[in-house]
């Protein structure tokens, strides 16, 4: 079945001003209603992201037995304490949520009913084997369809927990392997670069008995005690938008509240100081175990950078917002060792490749990354590939161009930020469907 195509027009504008506040965060709000799912007690969960990802993971923890109401801007859920469930086979739809299915994979690898997992087009090619292999070691039952979904989990009699070694800095798969680990009876260790921790973090404020050291997690199975309230900060990947924006845009300034701020999280602001970008960070505070402040961005004149390779697990998300800034800056900017962009709900080296020749901005495309060459941008029509950045991105682009730009197929961008268009046109910007 086909889904609906909105296509947006973005007239040329150069400036964006204002103080704004983004929706919660995808990736902790995804975690917060897993967690509580599988948690004893209830849980409220304050200012969660209200997208159709988060709705997706909404409706596949009801279907596991967690009770879940929406409560103005909070949930209530109710969880499950752990408890291998049991019921007829169901058939889950995760629709483009990448995330919430493989995080799910570690959940429902655990269970007594068999499970199949499925999602919409974009979904349906991407890879999903670098989870269910660390599963399987662990005595899963799972089958994909020749490495993505739809994926077949069968009942097993447990879990066995294992140490292990995953060698991509990925933050859904080691996700996967403790929340399957936590149905397991022994103690495990995952030794892993370092990617986002969101999970090892909701873990510690449910009560897990998890040790962090440099390079590995350490994990006693135990069970989940709800805290009562979690309160989500702003998505950085959402306050990122705005804040590329306003760097790029001229006699723009705007100022972003309570974000989230997490370590692991904030190195395109670093990619982007090195750039010469003005970005101030305030009213720093400790949120349910995240940092969350303030951010304070003005318009930049930026240098062309090799990217470094430390920075790009901590800003895999926005690097397409990087190819845009890197448009506007003096010089070659390189990014390198981003391979993993190709596995995002599009392949986000080649949207990326195919934006920029559309902008006419001169870019040179490697399997890992690519060189962008500064430029103007020129008005245009986009193709988004149905990826929420890439639409997003594409937008964007009209603060700078010498045209308006139409963006074709934005509908996914309700799967990360529903309120984009609204709080883009408040600060300024001007986008309007486009028949």
């Amino acid at each position: 079945m086909s889904r609906e195509r909105v296509n947006l027009l973005a007239s040329s504008n150069n400036k964006i001003n204002g103080c704004i506040r983004v929706p919660g965060d995808k990736s902790i709000s995804h975690r917060a209603i897993i967690i509580s799912s599988i948690a004893e007690g209830k849980t409220q969960i304050n200012q969660y992201l209200d997208s159709a990802d988060i709705n997706a993971t909404i409706d596949v923890c009801r279907r596991i037995e967690a009770d879940i109401v929406k409560n103005n801007e909070s949930l209530i859920v109710t969880g499950n304490n752990l408890e291998r469930i049991q019921k007829e086979d169901i058939e889950l739809n995760f629709g483009n949520s990448g995330t919430s299915m493989r995080l799910m994979m570690g959940v429902l690898s655990a269970q007594i009913f068999s499970s199949i997992l499925s999602g919409d087009e974009s979904l349906s090619k991407r890879p999903m084997n670098r989870v269910s292999k660390p599963l399987i070691n662990m005595n899963a039952d799972i089958k994909t369809s020749n490495g993505k979904p739809p994926i077949f989990i069968s009942p097993i009699n447990e879990i066995k927990n294992v140490d292990h070694k995953i060698h991509i800095a990925s933050a859904q798969i080691k996700s996967a392997v403790m929340l399957a680990g936590l149905y397991g009876r022994d103690p495990f260790t995952i030794t892993t670069p370092k990617s986002r921790d969101h999970t090892e973090i909701m873990l510690n404020e449910f009560g897990c008995n998890i040790t962090l050291e440099s390079d590995s997690i350490n994990v006693i199975p135990s069970k989940l005690t709800s805290p009562k309230t979690i309160d989500i900060p702003g998505d950085i990947s959402s306050a990122a938008f705005f804040i590329v924006g306003c760097i790029i845009s001229k006699d723009s300034q705007v100022k972003i509240e309570n974000v989230g701020l997490n370590p692991l999280r904030t190195g395109f602001i670093d990619i982007l100081k090195m750039m010469g970008a003005t970005i101030k960070i305030s009213e720093l505070k400790t949120l349910n175990g995240e940092v969350v402040g303030n951010i304070e961005v003005e318009s930049s004149s930026l240098e062309g950078i090799e990217i470094p390779k430390e920075l790009i697990a901590s800003s895999i998300d926005e690097l397409p917002l990087i190819i845009l800034a890197a448009s506007q800056a003096d010089g070659k900017t390189s990014l390198r060792n981003a391979e993993e962009l190709r596995f995002k709900e599009s392949d986000r080296i080649l949207s990326m490749a195919k934006m920029m020749e559309r902008f006419n901005i001169s870019i040179d495309e490697f399997n890992d990354g690519m060189d962008i060459h500064g430029g103007i941008i020129e008005g245009n029509t986009i193709n988004s590939f149905g990826d929420h950045r890439i639409a997003m991105t594409a937008l964007l682009a009209s603060l700078v161009s010498n045209g308006d730009i139409i963006v074709e197929d934005t509908v996914n961008i309700d799967t990360s930020f529903p309120e984009f268009i609204e709080i883009a046109n408040n600060i300024g910007m001007d986008i309007k469907t486009y028949d």
